[in-house]
Formats: structure tokens, sequence, C-alpha cells
């Protein structure tokens, strides 16, 4: 079933964050705990994986990676921590990146009952769609709760 034939429903209240992170936007770690404590939730109920161009440059963004090698020539996740990432249930996924088609992978093989995403990235990805002219993780999160409590 590919992901325009799943019925996604936001789940009441939210247990489970999960975070892809394109590190290029300038933000740190602490903003999503933040975003997480915020809607309810504890530092343990957040995982968050990141892109790295190279694996074998250091990020301190996150402890788990997304690397070009990850992906198998069939398309498949091969990275341990891609692996980890996708075998957990979420209840919200944020896909935090533009367009990228290894992100958008890593997306599409990740079990999320909502995704939440910006308007660059492939429209069928996402559950709520944010424009990308929201450039301060600030007013994404006020804008984020804010619809998180409007839907039901």
């Amino acid at each position: 079933m590919d992901l325009s034939e799943q019925i996604r429903i936001k789940p009441n209240p939210i247990k489970s964050l999960g975070c892809i992170v394109d590190p290029s936007f300038p933000i740190s770690v602490d903003v999503f705990i933040d975003l997480a404590n915020s809607i309810g939730l504890k530092e343990k109920d957040l995982k968050i994986i990141t892109f790295q161009e190279d694996k074998n440059t250091f990020n301190v963004f996150s402890n788990m990676n997304i690397t070009p090698e990850c992906v198998s020539f069939y398309g498949n996740l091969t990275g341990k921590d891609s692996l980890e990432f996708i075998s957990k249930d979420y209840d919200l996924l944020i896909n935090f990146f533009k367009s990228s088609p290894l992100l958008t992978l890593l997306s599409s093989k990740t079990k999320a009952k909502f995704r939440v995403g910006f308007e660059s990235a492939e429209n069928q990805l996402n559950d709520l769609i944010f424009s990308n002219k929201i450039k301060k993780f600030k007013s994404f999160k006020i804008e984020l709760i804010k619809y998180l409590n409007l839907i039901k």
C-alpha cells in the first residue's frame, strides 16, 4: 500500500515523536526536545535521525544518522541507524527537510500515525503541510502546536 492509500489520523494524546531532520537548517537538537516537552512528551519518547552527506564526518546534531551509503542499489535501507529508526512506530513524525530523495525514502518507510512536513517535500508524504516560508523554528513550533490542538 502506498502513502496515498493510507488513512491516517492524529492520535490523541501523542505518545511518541520521530523527527527526520536535514541539519543544514540552523537549528539544534534542543529545539526538538523543547517541542516534545511542549506536546507532553519526555525526551525518551523522541527519536531524531539526521542526514549526513559523508559517513566519516562527525555529526553533533544527532546520534542517529542516515548517509547515502545507507541505501542499497535496489532502494532498500541498510544502515543500522535508519533500520532502527524505521523499526519504531510513531504517533507523530516530523519531516523537517525540504526536497530530499533519501529523506523522502526514509520517511516513506517509517510507520507513523500522523505526519507533518513542508510543501517542498513530496505532497503525499505529509498529513499536515507547512509553507516553506516558516524560517524560524519558534514559528513552526507555535503553528504546529496550534494545529495539533485543532485537529481532533
